[in-house]
Formats: structure tokens, sequence, C-alpha cells
């Protein structure tokens, strides 16, 4: 079985501002999935711009090697960033990785993948003293949960790229005592979405500016810990219908921004 990064599109708000890093198979599928979105590719090869299957396209190009450069943006310029083989090729994961998570938005994704250390072809190769952890990075899945949390990633989602028809080989090293733990064994690469924010955080974001979020939080933490409580009740009351926020929406805040939510949910009426 094979699937590529598209297995997880399309899905929730379309993102509008797409960064794709040396990842050209995706650019035409991309523009067809999302065609009024805005297409940033930085890639090492300058003849890419000319090829004919991009004309037309709504294309900036950047051309670096992003294994020994920053990207060259503004942090929060993007809803969305692409980016296949990528992980496999970097000189140092974990600072492309965290500067990759600052250029997303506050509810942005990043969509990658990465070679298995535990599949068996690997295995076997190590078996035989070959050792392509040489020539390239290859991660265990749990090595690479930790290495998105540590770089600012809240919710990450995995699924096979490819992964083995036949199973006799996955069978063999569990009968040997390997853990295959959703028959990782035969799977030799993973996709994942990686979110910035959980999807109720995300939520939460998405619905208002992050001015009134952030007034809103103020209220609120006025109103928690007793600061002119009477008086920012009332503010909230008018915030809320000045904005339009209904109580669904303020509960949900209330339990992502406040230590003490009961209190302030029992103080709103809301508990």
């Amino acid at each position: 079985m094979k699937q590529d990064l598209t297995a997880f599109l399309p899905g929730g708000p379309a993102p509008l501002r797409w960064l794709i890093l040396e990842s050209l198979t995706y650019v035409e599928k991309i523009a067809a999935l999302y065609p009024h979105s805005q297409l940033t590719v930085v890639t090492e090869i300058d003849e890419a711009a000319s090829l004919r299957e991009f004309a037309g396209l709504n294309i900036q190009w950047v051309f670096q090697d992003i294994r020994q450069e920053k990207l060259p943006f503004p942090n929060g310029s993007f809803d969305a960033v692409l980016a296949e083989n990528l992980l496999s090729r970097a000189y140092e994961p974990y600072e492309l990785l965290l500067d990759i998570s600052r250029k997303l938005t506050d509810v942005g994704v990043f969509y990658g993948d990465f070679l298995n250390i535990r599949y068996t072809g690997v295995l076997e190769a190590l078996k035989q003293g070959q050792f392509p952890v040489r020539e390239k990075h290859l991660y265990a899945k749990s090595e690479m949960v930790r290495l998105l949390d540590d770089t600012l990633f809240k919710e990450i989602n995995f699924v096979p790229g490819d992964r083995d028809e036949d199973n006799s080989a996955e069978e063999e090293w569990e009968a040997a005592g390997y853990a295959n733990i959703n028959h990782e064994l035969s799977i030799s690469r993973y996709l994942f979405r990686a979110a910035v924010s959980t999807a109720k955080v995300a939520n939460l974001k998405g619905l208002y500016s992050p001015e009134v979020r952030k007034e809103l939080s103020r209220i609120l933490h006025r109103i928690e810990y007793d600061v002119a409580r009477t008086e920012n009740l009332e503010h909230l009351q008018q915030l809320c219908q000045q904005e339009g926020i209904f109580p669904e929406y303020l509960h949900d805040f209330v339990e992502e921004t406040c230590y003490h939510r009961d209190k302030v949910l029992a103080l709103l009426g809301q508990k």
C-alpha cells in the first residue's frame, strides 16, 4: 500500500497561504485542491520556476537550501506547510522543525513524512551489517512524537505512507520478540499531520480576531481573580453582545484559559 500527503486533504477550513518545501510534485495537487490559495515554494532547483506545469499558478519562488539557511519569512506567515522527504535529509531536524512551527499561524498545520527505523527492511539491513542511518535520518514513531512535541506542535496524526502487502517479514520479527504496535514493522514510511494548536483550541482561535480574544481573556481573568468583578461582568456582557460571542464559545474559552474554571463558570451562570 502506498499513499501520499494528500491523504490528509482536504479537511477543515481551506488554508489560504501554503509553504511548500522541496516538494515540487505537490505544487499542482495543492493548487487544484485549493485554487484560491497563495503558494510559496522553496527549492534548490532554479529551473523549477520555468517548468511548463507551473505556468499560470499563483506561486512565489524562493531558491535556497533550507537545511543550511533559516526560512526567510516573518513568523506566522503561513496557514499550512508541506514538506516531503525533508526530515530524512535535514542536518538539524530539531532546528528545522522549530523554524517551520514558528512560520505557521497559531492555528497552522504541518504536513510531513519520515522513514521508519523499525521497518523490517531496515532491521534486516542492520542485521547484515549495513547502516542506512549514516546516509539519512530514520526515526521511530515515538521519537517523532517527542521531536514534534518539543518543537511546539500540539496535535499529531499518523498514517502509513508505504506499507508491505506481504506481512510475512513482520511476523518473523514479531515472533523473534520485536514489538509490532499497529503493524509498524511493515511500514517503511509514515505520513503525519502536526497542528500548532489542538482542534478545540484551533476552533476557539478561528472564530474571533486576536484582539477580541485578548480582550475576552483579560476580562475573564479579572473576573476570576475578583478585580472589579461587577464592573467586568458588565464589560463581558457588552463584549459578547458587540462581537456576537455565543454561550457555548464562552464556556469553551473559560475551560481553556481560566485556572479556576468552575468558579468562573458559576459566576457566569454556566454551571
